[in-house]
């Protein structure tokens, strides 16, 4: 039975030397390697004792078995302390298990062999007890189940080795103490294989999570997904992600909300709440909170729920809620991946928020452009009007006369003077309408003095002079302006000014032109008729 026993625990400790192998792999953690480097000589102390057992061996063996026992704890307490070398007294931790371990050997090479079963076997009990606690520190928590595991596998095994120190070296005791380190060895490898699984676990949902975020779709869906995965990883009931709008916070997304929540058309979401409380008075942390729901409370349910908050880099925009099953305690490491899901939530809300006003001012800009267009077209419009109406036309009178002219003079008519002041009287009309096209097209006067003389000059030649009266107040002080900005507000006011004149029907217009600081106010008004109730312009 007992090299059944021994035949069974080399066989544990060399599948968890495969299991950290994989992991070592998977993370190239450098306590990993120690920890395998530990259990492969774990492993080998097991095969010598079945080499014993199986045939006997010479006392040099024993002295053997007992160097790999002191071997593999101090493998397993370096790889503790290379978990993390910052965590709070990890560096005391160390000194005292490695100095227990070289105190042990000091001891069997003075006292010779006849103590070493006990020296090693406490020295080694000392340091695995160690080991588990450093891994403690490192990890700062034992309410995840993998590291509880690992915890207890470690301790398990210290607890072993002291109790072979004082076993016979019997097949019984031998294989009693086996037996232990076996057990206590496949606790260890299964809270591994537990964290490996949680972690594989974690990176899937992080990877639809952010698969879920990147996606363009509308706010509430991304948060629905996002919910519905962060609840199915940590086996959450229901939860619910309010989301500030207008300086309340309403319901964005939901996952499978309790009955009497969703009763009423979900009247009880409705209103403050202590996570809400909580949430507006800055005393939300971001790694989450646990809190008594109080939604449900006044349902007469009772549950806690964890509240992540989502920030963005400006402001606090809202808060995740996940309910916790009765009985169900979130880990301090549960709370840190709800907290970087929270973050990335909060990421990507940012960056719709920032593609959304891209889309808006996309679409300011495509519809200046629009009507920038049209305006173009309009004026190109006018000019060809008033080029077909009135310098079309005075070119074509001026042919018309030019033509009778020339007849009379083929027929030995002489011109007369009135032809010819007729002609020339025909010329300059044609010469003052291409002047003034051009001056609508661009004003020199503009350019030369500034806007106010180029308004006052377009007011009483183009305005003024169709009969309508127009009293103007300009205080702009002495400098010019910018020439673009000077371009746009000229515009402005030929186009108000003309639109007064042709659609308005006014019989008098203000225009008032003012400088405000760095800005510039103009305003036009009129008289006239304005647009019926609730028309548009065209």
């Amino acid at each position: 039975m007992p090299v059944l026993i021994l035949d069974i625990a080399v066989g544990v400790h060399v599948a968890i030397v495969l299991l950290l192998l994989g992991k070592y792999v998977e993370t190239r953690l450098p306590y990993v390697i120690w920890w395998t480097l530990g259990t492969a000589t774990l492993a080998a102390r097991s095969a010598v004792d079945l080499a014993v057992l199986s045939g006997g061996a010479p006392a040099p063996v024993h002295a053997v078995a007992s160097a790999l026992i002191l071997a593999a704890a101090g493998c397993f307490l370096t790889g503790s302390v290379a978990r993390d070398p910052n965590a709070p007294g990890t560096v005391l931790l160390g000194m005292v298990g490695y100095g227990g371990l070289l105190l042990a050997a000091a001891l069997i090479l003075l006292w010779g062999a006849d103590h070493a079963r006990v020296i090693v076997g406490l020295a080694s009990g000392l340091a695995f007890a160690l080991a588990a606690w450093g891994y403690y520190r490192a990890e700062g928590t034992l309410d995840d189940t993998g590291i509880r595991l690992i915890f207890t596998g470690l301790l398990a095994i210290g607890v072993a080795f002291a109790a072979w120190s004082f076993l016979g070296r019997s097949p019984r005791g031998t294989g009693l103490s086996e037996f232990a380190g076996a057990l206590g060895a496949a606790v260890f490898g299964a809270g591994i294989q537990l964290r490996s699984l949680e972690r594989q676990r974690a990176v899937e949902v992080m990877s639809s999570i952010s698969t879920a975020l990147h996606q363009p779709r509308h706010v509430s869906d991304m948060l629905s997904d996002v919910l519905r995965a962060t609840g199915d990883m940590v086996q959450a009931h229901s939860g619910w992600v309010f989301l500030e709008r207008d300086g309340r916070y309403d319901a964005a997304a939901e996952l499978r909300l309790p009955g009497p929540l969703a009763r009423d058309g979900r009247a009880a979401m409705a209103g403050s709440c202590r996570c809400l409380d909580f949430l507006r008075a800055g005393r939300l942390p971001a790694h989450g909170v646990v809190v008594e729901c109080d939604r449900l409370a006044g349902t007469g349910l009772s549950a806690r729920h964890a509240s992540i908050p989502l920030r963005t880099a400006a402001s606090t925009v809202g808060v995740l809620n996940l309910v916790l099953p009765a009985g169900r305690l979130f880990t301090r490491r549960e709370l840190s991946v709800l907290s970087a899901i929270g973050t990335q939530v909060s990421l990507a809300m940012d960056k719709a928020r920032l593609l959304d006003e891209l889309r808006d001012k996309e679409a300011a800009r495509t519809g200046l452009i629009h009507r920038l267009l049209s305006a173009q077209e309009d004026e190109r419009k006018r000019i060809a009007r008033e080029l077909h109406d009135e310098a079309g036309q005075s070119l074509a009178g001026l042919m018309l006369e030019l033509e009778a002219a020339r007849l009379e003079t083929t027929r030995g008519v002489a011109v007369t003077p009135e032809t010819l002041a007729r002609l020339r009287r025909l010329a300059a009309r044609t010469v003052e309408a291409v002047r003034g096209l051009i001056y609508d097209l661009r004003p020199a006067v503009l350019d030369d003095l500034g806007l106010a003389p180029a308004l006052r000059w377009y007011i009483q030649t183009q305005i003024v002079s169709r009969g309508l009266p127009v009293d103007l107040h300009e205080r702009l002080g002495g400098e010019r302006l910018d020439t673009a900005l000077e371009t746009a507000v000229f515009r402005i006011a030929q186009e108000a000014l003309w639109n007064a004149v042709k659609h308005a029907g006014a019989r008098r217009v203000d225009v008032e032109l003012v400088r405000a600081g760095d800005g510039l106010v103009l305003r036009v008004r009129d008289d006239g008729r304005g647009l019926a109730g609730g028309a548009r312009p065209a």
